[in-house]
């Protein structure tokens, strides 16, 4: 996968199509949905349609592509009525049917639902009536409606991109979903979706959503094609620099994408970690060089390195990280290495830790910026289940009161010290040892004036 530059975002090609032929779900609900027999005659007899719109629903059902070659603008008109007006979900269902296959019958089709909102001059359409159906209570609905709609939404005119704030929303609930067939679905959508450089930022920033794909990663899925489906959305976000720069502050994706690449079999998994992480890497280096160096990617890479790959873009990706992280690595600093692996919260008994030299030169450093790098050692101590993690972490808190100035009020006002002290109940021997002579530290050290 040949990561585009930002000139070249608008030059994306999807690997899986709307609702990939993989997944079967929705398919097969829909081969049910035509067997059943809709009585639209008894609803003609109920005045819920015409007896002109009966007669248009059954020559469109006798032979569809000459109705719409005939007078297609009226029978999508007709089909956006009949989901605005009629209630019953096996109507709107089977009406659904019926413009999906408009659609999938020749991609010139689409054109028509744009010709005919034209004509209108409605510029809600031919969106509105599919945004209302995701809120409908049933399934199928929903998901034939958002297929619908990304369908339409990927093929609109460059200039006239619509707000898909309501589908956004819809598909991040789905990502949550306890059917796997939905999530799938979901993530295909938002692939296809996501080809369109203008709908990243704001999928990007609608609530829950890229926490909810980081999240399917996190859970470890060993389903590798959904694995790939997932980071590929990744992927395509990370060609806009803005999220490229936030997303590991946010959502700390690092160390889930070397896990992945580290256990991955199948290559296509390997090629799109390496990909975004060489995006990330690219396109924002100050935000994301310190999670890389502290996550120990440049180790993985070389591992990588060794292996024989049929993709030449793994390989020349890889080369790009390991130049740009051995650079990196060449010219850091005692310090330098040390902040970095405390923002990675990858924290090992690394020689900073064991010196006291380093302690006496660079305690004060952990003041800076409001204490930003003290808050992420609490924040450590309160979130890791790692004992190793735990030990060093205590140990650089009993360091850091001991040897500086106003250390120990620092440590009470961010919630430090009580933390601290939990751990000398801890099940790991050597998290309470560190835990008990961090705490001795700050008993011994008084508050400085």
């Amino acid at each position: 996968m040949t990561t585009p530059t930002v000139e070249e975002t608008s030059d994306v090609s999807i690997d899986a199509p709307i609702v990939a032929s993989h997944n079967k779900y929705l398919e097969d609900q829909t081969v049910a949905i035509r067997s059943r027999t809709i009585p639209w005659e008894g609803y003609q007899r109920a005045s819920l349609i015409t007896e002109e719109e009966l007669s248009q629903i059954r020559q469109f059902e006798k032979s569809p592509t000459a109705a719409l070659n005939e007078a297609g603008d009226s029978y999508i008109d007709l089909f956006l009525n009949l989901l605005q007006k009629l209630s019953r979900a096996d109507t709107i269902q089977n009406s659904l049917v019926l413009i999906d296959d408009v659609l999938a019958e020749s991609e010139g089709r689409v054109n028509i639902f744009y010709r005919l909102a034209e004509q209108k001059g409605d510029i809600s359409l031919p969106y509105r009536p599919f945004f209302k159906l995701l809120k409908k209570d049933d399934e199928y609905i929903q998901l034939k409606s958002a297929k619908i709609i990304t369908y339409l939404l990927i093929h609109s005119d460059a200039a006239t991109k619509v707000d898909a704030t309501e589908l956004f929303v819809w598909i991040a609930e789905q990502l949550q979903n306890a059917n796997a067939n939905i999530v799938d679905i979901a993530v295909q959508l938002l692939q296809s979706l996501l080809s369109v450089p203008e709908y990243r930022l704001p999928f990007y920033q609608t609530p829950n959503a890229v926490q909810s794909l980081v999240g399917i990663l996190k859970k470890g899925s060993s389903n590798a094609q959904m694995q790939y489906q997932v980071i590929y959305t990744l992927w395509l976000l990370t060609l806009i620099r803005e999220i490229a720069a936030d997303l590991q502050r946010k959502f700390d994706v690092v160390p889930v994408f070397i896990e992945i690449a580290k256990a991955a079999i199948k290559e296509k998994v390997t090629r799109v970690v390496v990909a975004t992480l060489r995006n990330m890497l690219s396109k924002a280096p100050q935000e994301n060089m310190a999670a890389m160096i502290g996550n120990k990617l440049l180790n993985v890479c070389e591992t990588l390195a060794g292996r024989k790959w049929s993709d030449t873009d793994i390989t020349e990706d890889l080369e790009y990280l390991k130049e740009e992280l051995a650079k990196s690595v060449a010219n850091l600093s005692t310090w330098d290495e040390y902040e970095s692996e405390v923002k990675s919260g990858k924290l090992e008994w690394s020689p900073p830790h064991l010196s006291e030299q380093f302690w006496k030169q660079n305690a004060s450093k952990l003041n800076d910026r409001d204490h930003e790098l003290l808050r992420m050692l609490s924040r450590i101590i309160a979130t890791s289940q790692s004992p190793l993690v735990l030990a060093v972490a205590a140990h650089d808190i009993g360091q850091y009161v001991k040897y500086c100035a106003n250390g120990k009020r620092a440590l009470d006002e961010i919630g430090a010290k009580t933390q601290v002290m939990q751990l000398m109940t801890h099940a790991d021997p050597d998290v309470r040892y560190q835990a008990l002579t961090a705490v001795q530290k700050l008993m011994t050290h008084a508050y400085n004036s």
